[in-house]
């Protein structure tokens, strides 16, 4: 109730101010291109190039009867090798839309699946993908909750004997060796009590589960990008402490799609300071004084913030020394 009243009373105030203009909720197509570092490293030829594709479906809502965005995260990365990566797969209820479009990039076989974290819409669709895909790998950050959603993925990989192992603060994973392309995990880092309060006592609200939310920055070349799950202020706050400007990356997968009251503080948003941002699932951007607040926080580090409210991708390329940023409809 507080919080309500809290947002209303900011709405209204901004609405004085800014005489209810909002910045608008979708945004156009954009196509944006650039070099990280030519004056040290010349463009080459011919470099293999690393894609993310970031997308989002759209579902029929029947309480509000209009189509929205399907909820959570959820992205496929064709890494310079070849092979497929994945982190995330959104909420079950988008599991037919991402298995017709990871088939549509061509691929049949997923070598690394990363989960962020436990909740249904981060981990929905794996149990889909378990049984169109061949996944060689499953990461996750050790932390059951006790949800439906849980026990089903947990005997999905199970079925399929599915090998899987924990990442915490501290490793480092090699995903192509010739060129060189890694993740460097630096979250999580709990006590065992945090993983069973995580279980038997979330409280009132996700702070705690979106707490253990596996943080990871991806490195090819001079290109970064740092995946956040829903890591909350508490938690952005530790690996502003701890790593500062090594956050830096050139793109940025919002925390906690897009929310500001519990999420994306200035000073981690700072420290990160990135070219692109890249909000999955727009929920939080429906309401104005939400589009309006992180759009700020966004345009003080003068980063490029995308997201859709449409079905369609975002894709960002890189060879290492530069990348391209692209938005694409889906056809009807």
């Amino acid at each position: 109730m507080k919080k309500n009243c809290f947002l209303a009373i900011c709405l209204i105030i901004i609405c004085i101010i800014t005489g209810c203009k909002t910045l608008p909720i979708e945004k156009k197509s954009v196509v944006i291109s650039k070099s990280l570092c030519d004056s040290i490293y010349p463009t080459k030829e011919n470099n293999p190039e690393i894609q993310i594709y970031f997308p989002s479906f759209t579902i029929w809502d029947e309480s509000k009867e209009m189509n929205r965005v399907v909820q959570g995260d959820g992205s496929v990365i064709i890494l310079p090798d070849g092979k497929c990566m994945m982190v995330d797969a959104f909420d079950s209820e988008g599991k037919e839309d991402l298995v017709e479009f990871i088939r549509s990039l061509g691929i049949t076989k997923i070598d690394y699946f990363f989960a962020t974290h436990n909740h249904g819409d981060h981990i929905g669709g794996v149990p889909t993908l378990v049984k169109n895909f061949t996944i060689d790998h499953y990461y996750w950050n050790g932390v059951h909750f006790n949800s439906s959603c849980d026990k089903t993925v947990t005997e999905a990989l199970e079925s399929k004997q599915i090998e899987t192992s924990v990442l915490k603060q501290g490793d480092s994973l090699v995903l192509c060796e010739n060129p060189l392309c890694k993740i460097d995990v630096l979250w999580p880092n709990l006590s065992d009590e945090d993983i069973y309060n995580a279980y038997y006592n979330p409280g009132r609200t996700e702070r705690l589960k979106n707490n253990t939310s596996l943080v990871f920055k991806l490195t090819y070349g001079e290109f970064t990008a740092l995946f956040t799950g829903d890591i909350y202020k508490q938690g952005d706050k530790i690996l502003t402490q701890t790593y500062g400007s090594e956050l830096k990356s050139t793109v940025l997968k919002v925390p906690h799609h897009g929310e500001f009251y519990t999420s994306n503080s200035p000073v981690f948003v700072n420290a990160v300071s990135p070219e692109v941002a890249i909000i999955q699932d727009n929920q939080y951007l429906l309401l104005p004084i939400s589009n309006l607040v992180i759009s700020k926080i966004y345009r003080k580090v003068n980063a490029t913030l995308l997201y859709r409210n449409t079905a369609g991708y975002i894709l960002v390329t890189s060879d290492g020394t530069k990348y391209s940023v692209k938005e694409q409809s889906f056809t009807e």
